[in-house]
């Protein structure tokens, strides 16, 4: 028998483990592939949560501080008039009585000046216990939006909706400092009012707190 007749049996025995290698290699790149292209969707999934997350704080946050700002503006209509109620504007010109807030139905938000109760107390510290109390005790120390201006259907709230969760709320302090024009000798005297205010996002967790100062021409006789 010649060699070209002998069977080839043993050269492909030593074929077959060359093929199974190039299989398994085959396999182990197809899994590493696969993983690669599942860590890459796991981390673009997260980031567009964290995008769709980080918008969503940021819109329920501008509308906390439109809320805030429609608050200051409303307690400047309280303190300058004229107002539908025209039941508050003549009060301002005199400190009210007592300290802290007052918790009166006409007075209510009215305040003497508001001062931290140590060097480590911030303002917000004097502010957030105030604007905690529910809107329906009555013993809040805060005006609501509308309540002394008679504008209170010109903002609109909802729970869980797309509005904002509370209505804004303010407080006015009256500050014992008056002054006139710079050279402090012709012009009629103003008082000093700080107003403070609070508005909510649709989650009332979100909230921007903010501060102006309004001043009013002292009344005079």
């Amino acid at each position: 028998m010649s060699k070209s007749d002998m069977p080839n049996h043993t050269r492909s025995r030593r074929q077959l483990p060359i093929a199974r290698r190039a299989r398994g290699m085959a396999l182990v790149f197809v899994l590493i592939m696969m993983s690669i292209i599942f860590v890459i969707a796991a981390v673009s999934s997260r980031l567009v949560t964290e995008g769709e997350r980080t918008a969503r704080n940021d819109r329920d946050r501008q509308t906390a501080l439109q809320a805030a700002e429609v608050a200051l503006s409303d307690a400047e209509v309280d303190i300058m008039g004229p107002t539908s109620l025209g039941t508050r504007v003549s009060m301002f010109g005199t400190l009210p009585a007592g300290e802290g807030c007052s918790t009166e139905a006409t007075t209510r938000g009215y305040c003497g000046r508001l001062l931290p109760s140590s060097s480590t107390t911030s303002l917000l510290d004097i502010y957030r216990p105030i604007f905690a109390v529910s809107d329906t005790s009555s013993s809040r120390a805060y005006a609501t939006f509308g309540e002394f201006t008679g504008r209170d259907d010109e903002f609109a709230v909802s729970s869980g909706g797309a509005l904002p969760s509370r209505l804004p709320r303010y407080v006015i302090e009256k500050t014992s400092l008056n002054f006139r024009n710079r050279s402090q000798t012709v012009g009629k005297p103003l008082d000093a009012y700080i107003v403070t205010a609070i508005g909510y996002g649709l989650n009332p967790e979100t909230q921007v707190i903010l501060q102006a100062v309004i001043s009013k021409p002292v009344a005079t006789n």
